[in-house]
């Protein structure tokens, strides 16, 4: 029984060291130039490959290093295609698994698709089951990732049944599947994520859920925690002709600090922001939909301050800004008016035990500050008012006098010495046509 045992073993052994032996045995690398050659055609870019072997363990499969794509738009380190034997016995060619590790994707890479060659007569189709894709790294322009990996589930004709992508970090995970009516249905879950394009905003926690049929994306919620704040909204993205997007967000308990320091700007504006906004934007190129922009709605800023400007002082003609000047206010409103990179604030209401003041407000792509505002002392039914032009930048603003107070504390001072300046700079908000309804 002992010697049966150890022939057993060494039996064993010897399959194992010929199976482990095989790509050694059965010399394969002479097929390299004529996959390279059918790859090339299939997808339009030359097509490089390394190295390649055949493993009989633990099952049957090819193995192929150092694939690369174009000039080095797709690069892939392993790549291993597992085929169903039975497949070979009856019914139409399978691949269990194509499994993809260590795979670079370049900017251009994302072209490729459209390049492919509709596929000529004759021919039996391969039927592809899952598809695997391990530390993926996306290289884009206007779009950072972290690495993530992919996993793809697949029907007739690789129609997709279920699929996965999860960053590495385990922060971000999409996951599609097959809704009514030829859609794919999405949901996006995220912690700690940062917008991988456009402003780097991060969220604590987001939840997006929608719909893809051909050409168009329809995001129905959208939930997120977004620096102490909340986020609900929804979007529509279509892409056939030319990219549009449209939607609507509302924002409630935002801390506006967090957002400007998260968009490389000093925190100016300090408070908790509420906003209600519609948004659209019609560009040819995905990457204007930005620049296309067009945003509008009311906001409200509750318990906060604007840092460089004291909205107080505004009516003395002499003192220029100090060190530590800031404008505190228990209220700040108005409308929000978007247009790509231009800013207009309409029918601002800033409003504090100290000072009220109200006007319109232009921020210009280079981030620079116009606008007039009337300026009135709290209490006071806006009696006194202070016509105040605005300058500088949103970093560095400044507010001095406008002619039309000059104008009008002179009338006021010829008219009533006592009082003038009071009376005058009343005048002079409505010489300028500043008059707000801030009251």
């Amino acid at each position: 029984m002992g010697r049966v045992l150890r022939w057993g073993v060494l039996g064993f052994a010897v399959l194992v060291a010929v199976a482990v032996a095989v790509p050694f045995l059965v010399p394969i690398s002479h097929f390299i130039p004529e996959l390279e050659r059918l790859a090339s055609e299939k997808l339009g870019r030359r097509v490089s490959v390394d190295d390649l072997a055949l493993y009989l363990i633990p099952t049957p499969r090819v193995v192929a290093h150092g694939i690369s794509v174009g000039e080095g738009q797709v690069t892939i380190g392993e790549l291993e295609i597992v085929p169903d034997l039975r497949s070979f016995v009856s019914g139409p060619r399978t691949v269990r698994v194509i499994s993809a590790e260590r795979v670079t994707i370049q900017e251009a890479a994302l072209s490729i698709p459209r390049g492919m060659p509709k596929a000529k007569g004759g021919g039996t189709p391969i039927v592809v089951n899952r598809l695997l894709m391990a530390d993926v790294k996306l290289n884009h322009s206007k779009v950072s990732l972290p690495l993530f990996d992919v996993d793809v589930a697949l029907g007739p004709g690789l129609r997709v049944e279920h699929a996965w992508l999860e960053t590495r970090d385990r922060n971000l995970r999409l996951e599609v599947r097959p809704a009514p009516g030829e859609a794919m249905a999405m949901i996006l879950t995220a912690k700690d994520w940062t917008l991988p394009a456009g402003a780097p905003l991060m969220f604590e926690t987001l939840v997006a859920e929608g719909a893809l049929k051909g050409g168009e994306l329809d995001i129905a919620r959208i939930d997120a925690l977004l620096y102490g704040g909340k986020v609900a909204g929804s979007a529509q993205v279509s892409w056939t002709k030319q990219w549009q997007l449209s939607g609507k967000a509302t924002l409630a308990g935002v801390d506006l600090v967090a957002v400007q320091q998260a968009l490389g700007k000093p925190g100016k504006l300090s408070g908790r922001l509420k906003a209600d906004a519609e948004f659209s934007s019609r560009t040819k190129t995905a990457g204007l939909l930005r620049e296309g922009l067009v945003l509008d709605g009311p906001f409200e800023v509750l318990g906060g301050a604007y840092q460089g400007v004291d909205l107080a002082k505004a009516g003395d003609l002499t003192g220029g800004p100090a060190l530590g000047d800031a404008t505190m206010f228990e209220e700040l409103r108005g409308t929000l008016q978007l247009r790509g990179k231009q800013v207009k604030l309409n029918e601002l209401c800033v409003r504090s035990d100290k000072v009220v003041a109200g006007g319109n407000v232009e921020i210009a792509a280079d981030d620079r500050l116009s606008g007039k505002l009337d300026v009135s002392v709290a209490k006071t039914g806006g009696f006194v008012g202070v016509p105040v032009s605005l300058g500088g930048t949103t970093s560095e603003p400044s507010v001095s006098p406008s002619k039309g107070y000059v104008i009008g504390a002179a009338i006021g001072t010829v008219l009533l010495p006592i009082i003038g300046t009071t009376i005058g700079s009343t005048i002079g908000s409505r010489i300028e046509g500043t008059n707000s309804n801030c009251r």
